[in-house]
């Protein structure tokens, strides 16, 4: 058991884990950004003409 490496659990997959957080935030700002520039309201007159 002396050949046995010491490691410390807490102290992997924390690259990893900031990966996925700032593709998190990557994608929630790339959705608002699409969402805002393509929603249209429902009164908008674009809307109105699309309906009849």
């Amino acid at each position: 058991m002396s050949n046995q490496q010491n490691f410390k659990p807490s102290s992997q997959g924390w690259g990893v884990a900031a990966l996925i957080i700032i593709l998190a935030i990557v994608a929630n700002t790339l959705a608002y950004r699409v969402h805002k520039a393509t929603y249209l309201k429902p009164d908008a007159p674009a809307a109105a003409a699309a309906a009849h």
